[in-house]
């Protein structure tokens, strides 16, 4: 899969032209879009292609970010989860029939011709993000065969995105709308299962970035206690990880819009 062309593409304008050609020679592909997460859990466009000339990933990607479509995406519950037997990204497939928000499914789909979308969904450190591949209604569904190859490739696709959005500029994740530690303070209230005080300024302070030992010393508490903390609340909310915590918070998020 991997050619000297799309390496030498990687940091570069024309990585996405490269990927999709790529990927067009595996699986016939009409349309390509990845989007990144940031800290504010909206999801930013950062490129998009089409098989045939005149791309329509761009419109469709400003108007599913606008028109705040994103909330009624099924990606987004995906969002902090991984496949925890071997840490794989997953593969998401997405009908346009299924789809239940009337206007999501006729303005992104329909009015376009798309029938389905293939998703994976990966991150790097906390930072997220979700390769979407369409299939017009004129090309018809993913196949059996077709969904095996990707899910074998997922990995590779998923370790070359990575590599590409880390040669890009910090602003692709939004770097500078890090939210507040009062903002998530009370996403992490939100959560409920009587999370103590310090529970929720800990997990607050971990989810805008902060190591265990900058924690300790904002809130004036060792770094185990922090640990302590951390642990007791993961435990309240059944979750074992950070990746999860952002999850909770971001369907959290979602469902107050």
């Amino acid at each position: 899969m991997i050619t000297p062309e799309l390496i030498l593409s990687l940091g570069k304008k024309d990585f996405f032209q490269c990927l999709s050609r790529t990927l067009g020679k595996m699986v016939y592909i009409d349309h390509v879009v990845l989007f990144a997460f940031d800290h504010e859990f909206i999801p930013r466009f950062v490129d998009g292609t089409s098989r045939n000339m005149g791309s329509i990933t761009s419109k469709l990607s400003q108007l599913y970010e606008k028109s705040f479509y994103y909330y009624d995406d099924p990606n987004l519950k995906w969002i902090g989860r991984t496949d925890k037997q071997n840490n794989a990204p997953l593969i998401q497939q997405l009908l346009a029939a299924d789809i239940v928000n009337a206007a999501y499914r006729k303005y992104i789909y329909e009015d376009h011709g798309l029938l389905e979308r293939i998703s994976i969904i990966d991150h790097e450190q906390q930072k997220w993000f979700v390769l979407n591949l369409y299939r017009d209604v004129e090309t018809g569904c993913f196949n059996s065969k077709e969904m095996a190859h990707f899910q074998k490739q997922a990995p590779l696709i998923s370790a070359l995105i990575k590599r590409h959005l880390s040669l890009l500029p910090p602003i692709i994740w939004h770097m500078n709308t890090v939210p507040s530690i009062e903002k998530l303070e009370g996403l992490v209230a939100g959560l409920g299962q009587n999370l103590s005080k310090r529970e929720i300024e800990v997990c607050a302070r971990s989810l805008q970035g902060m190591t265990r030992e900058a924690v300790s010393l904002d809130l004036g508490i060792k770094p185990p206690t922090v640990a302590t903390f951390m642990s007791r609340a993961y435990a309240k909310l059944r979750i074992s990880s950070l990746n999860e915590l952002f999850s909770l918070c971001l369907a959290r998020l979602s469902n107050q819009r």
